[in-house]
């Protein structure tokens, strides 16, 4: 009878599971699937809604997205700017990274908090100082302003993340490396590097999806409307009076695809990545 009750309760346990992760899911879910709902609507009847199945499906929001919008050329500078500004923290933060973890000098762990102390501080209290900045430079309204106001959000953690996977190496690697011939720039660009890809990707994915989503330095650092990324044309649907819900989730959805498809093509490398930084 125990061993019953034991089977019983683990079945119990398990189905107790499956409804929870469900639930979760049609939670984390349905708000994207409302999204596409209303973006399958004739404009101006989403208000009138009555149930989560719509009765007229229409793919004209998206067409008049691609049609009448420059919904292209967003998405274009959208990824110009974000695979430009995560490439560049790449390379920066795992140089610095790469030196914090090698390198012992005085001072080190100093210059590890004021790295963190930048990535603490909120991008709206940086943002006004880099316009000044770039006004004085001529770098407003520019995508070279962008992609500089770009790295300043990512560079600080990348450095951190690419710390943590060179600390994860043994330097022993390089060590011998350096005995057979090798310089410390060749060790450090045949050996640890390539050891540490998968961190590298998981850097890569990070920032660009960090740049890819950014609204704040778009908005303020750009005007011109052709050189708008996706986010900040997003922004345009909703006017003073009345917003355009249908073709504003078109958008929304269109916008997220990309980010969603790198996601799943690189999500075991970006797992395995970020594990790896956070074992030391």
């Amino acid at each position: 009878m125990s061993a019953r009750r034991r089977f019983g309760g683990a079945v119990a346990a398990d189905i107790f599971k499956a409804g929870g992760i469900v639930v979760l899911g049609c939670a984390v879910l349905f708000p994207i699937y409302w999204m596409g709902v209303i973006a399958l609507t004739p404009t101006g009847f989403s208000r009138s809604l009555s149930s989560v199945f719509p009765a007229d499906i229409t793919f004209q929001n998206f067409v008049t997205l691609f049609t009448e919008r420059p919904m292209l050329r967003w998405l274009w500078n959208s990824i110009v700017v974000a695979a430009l500004s995560s490439f560049l923290s790449l390379a920066f933060g795992t140089s610095c990274g790469y030196a914090l973890s090698r390198l012992k000098f005085r001072g080190a762990g100093l210059v590890l908090i004021l790295v963190l102390a930048t990535q603490m501080m909120p991008a709206t209290s940086i943002v006004v100082p880099l316009y000044i900045l770039f006004r004085d430079f001529g770098l407003l309204d520019t995508m070279q302003g962008m992609v500089l106001g770009h790295i300043s959000l990512v560079a600080p953690l990348a450095i951190w993340m690419a710390k943590g996977f060179f600390d994860s190496i043994p330097a022993d690697l390089e060590g011998a490396a350096r005995i057979d011939g090798c310089t410390r720039l060749s060790a450090y660009w045949y050996v640890a590097l390539p050891l540490a890809m998968p961190g590298l990707a998981a850097i890569f994915i990070y920032g660009f999806v960090t740049s890819w989503h950014d609204f704040l330095f778009a908005k303020t650092l750009i005007n011109s409307q052709s050189l708008w990324t996706a986010a900040t044309g997003i922004s345009s649907f909703r006017g003073e009076y009345f917003t355009l819900h249908e073709l504003q989730m078109a958008a929304a959805l269109t916008f997220a695809l990309p980010v969603v498809v790198v996601f799943l093509v690189m999500q075991r490398r970006i797992v395995s990545g970020a594990l790896s930084g956070s074992v030391r």
